[in-house]
C-alpha cells in the first residue's frame, strides 16, 4: 500500500473519489486542501476506512513518522493499512488484538493477544495459532465450531450456552449426552435433523422447528400442539391430526395455508371468519361465519358468498359500497353513516339513496 499511496496529510477535495458530507467541507482552504489530521483530531472521529478507499495519501504513515499517531484508539488502522510499521509496544492489544490476526498475523504475539475478548478472532483467522489453553472457551466456543472445528475440545467446549453452533456448524462433533436439548433443540432440527433424538429434543419449546425442517422427524404424541399447530398446518399438513390441532387458537393457520384440511364444526369461526373469506371462500359454511363482526371481510374477498339477510348492514355498508356496489340493498344499507362511501366509490348508486328516501316520506 505504501508504494501506490502519498505519504501525507493532506486530502484535495478535486481528487476525492467520493462527496463529503457537509461537516467535513469547513476543512477545506480555499484552494480545496484539508488537513485530514486536524479534521480528524477536532472532530473526534476516526474515519480511516473512508480516507483509505476515497483518496490517495496514506495517513496513517503520516501520523505515526510525525509522532501524532493515536496508538490507544486506532492500532487497528496500522494493522490494517501499514502493518510494516506495527510496534508491538505500542499497539493496543486489549482493544485491538483482533485486527493483527485478520490484517497482519505475522505480528501475532501470543503472550500479549487478548485471549479473553479476542479469542474468536484465532478461530476465524489464524487457527494455526490455536492455543486450547488459552482460548476463551466460556465465552467463544461457538467460533471454533464453525470457523475450525478440528479443534473443538468437547471437555471445554461450552455445551450448556453454544450447543447451536455445534449443530448448525458441525454436527459431526454433536455428543448428544452433552449437548443442551433443553434451550437449542431447534437448531438440531434446523441444521442436522438426522441428529435428532425425540427423547432428549425439546419438544415443548421447539416443536415448530420439527413441522418445519424435518417433519418426517415429527411425533404427534409428542408435538407440542398447544403452542405449535399452525407449524404444521404451514408446513407438512399432511401431519395435520384434526382431534389435536388447536383449532381454538390456530384455526387461521388452516384457512390460510391447507384449506383442504379445514374441518367446519372444529373451526374457529367466532374469531376467523375473516381468514376463511380471504383464502378458502369455498369453505365458507355461511351459518356458522361471525357475520356480526367478519361481514367486512366477505364483502372484500368473496361478495359472491355475501348473504343479504346475514350481512352485518349497520357496522360494514362501507365496504359493499366499496368493494362490491352490485351487491347493494338500499334497503338495508346504513346510509346515515356511510352515504359518503357510496359517493366515493359507487356515486351511480346513490340514486337508490333518493329513491328510498321519497318512498319513505310518501309512506
Amino acid at each position: 500500500m505504501s508504494n501506490t499511496r502519498v505519504v501525507t496529510n493532506l486530502v484535495k477535495l478535486d481528487e476525492l473519489k467520493q462527496k463529503l458530507c457537509v461537516k467535513w467541507l469547513k476543512y477545506f482552504d480555499r484552494n480545496g486542501v484539508a488537513d485530514a489530521h486536524e479534521a480528524f483530531v477536532t472532530e473526534r472521529e476516526f474515519q480511516y476506512a473512508w480516507i483509505y478507499e476515497n483518496t490517495n495519501i496514506d495517513l496513517v504513515r503520516w501520523e505515526i513518522e510525525n509522532n501524532c499517531f493515536n496508538w490507544k484508539e486506532n492500532s487497528w488502522a496500522v494493522a490494517q493499512y501499514c502493518p510494516d510499521k506495527f510496534d508491538s509496544e505500542k499497539y493496543n492489544w486489549k482493544k485491538f488484538s483482533w485486527a493483527v490476526v485478520q490484517y497482519c498475523p505475522d505480528k501475532f504475539d501470543s503472550e500479549k493477544y487478548n485471549w479473553k475478548e479476542s479469542s474468536w478472532a484465532i478461530a476465524q483467522y489464524y487457527p494455526d495459532k490455536f492455543d486450547s489453553e488459552k482460548y476463551n472457551w466460556e465465552e467463544h466456543s461457538w467460533a471454533v465450531a464453525r470457523y475450525c472445528p478440528d479443534k473443538l475440545d468437547p471437555e471445554k467446549y461450552n455445551w450448556e450456552y453454544q450447543s447451536w453452533a455445534i449443530a448448525q456448524y458441525c454436527p459431526d462433533k454433536l455428543d448428544p449426552d452433552r449437548y443442551n436439548w433443553e434451550e437449542s433443540s431447534y437448531s438440531v432440527a434446523v441444521y442436522c435433523p438426522d441428529k435428532l433424538d425425540p427423547d432428549r429434543f425439546n419438544w415443548e419449546k421447539d416443536s415448530w422447528a420439527v413441522a418445519e425442517n424435518c417433519p418426517d422427524k415429527l411425533d404427534p404424541d409428542r408435538y407440542n400442539w398447544i403452542e405449535d399447530s399452525w407449524a404444521v398446518a404451514k408446513y407438512c399438513p399432511d401431519k395435520l391430526d384434526p382431534i389435536r390441532y388447536n383449532w381454538r387458537d390456530d384455526s387461521w393457520a388452516v384457512a390460510r395455508n391447507c384449506p383442504d384440511k379445514l374441518d367446519t364444526k372444529r373451526y374457529n369461526w367466532k374469531d376467523y371468519s375473516c381468514t376463511v373469506a380471504q383464502y378458502c371462500p369455498d369453505k365458507l359454511d355461511p351459518k356458522r361465519y361471525n357475520w356480526k363482526e367478519c361481514s367486512w371481510a366477505v364483502a372484500q374477498y368473496c361478495p359472491d358468498k355475501l348473504d343479504p339477510d346475514r350481512f352485518n348492514w349497520k357496522e360494514d355498508s362501507d365496504y359493499v359500497a366499496e368493494y362490491c356496489p352490485d351487491k347493494l340493498d338500499p334497503d338495508r344499507f346504513n346510509w346515515k353513516e356511510y352515504i359518503n362511501y357510496v359517493a366515493e366509490y359507487c356515486p351511480d348508486k346513490l340514486d337508490l339513496y333518493y329513491n328510498c328516501k321519497r318512498i319513505s316520506l310518501r309512506s
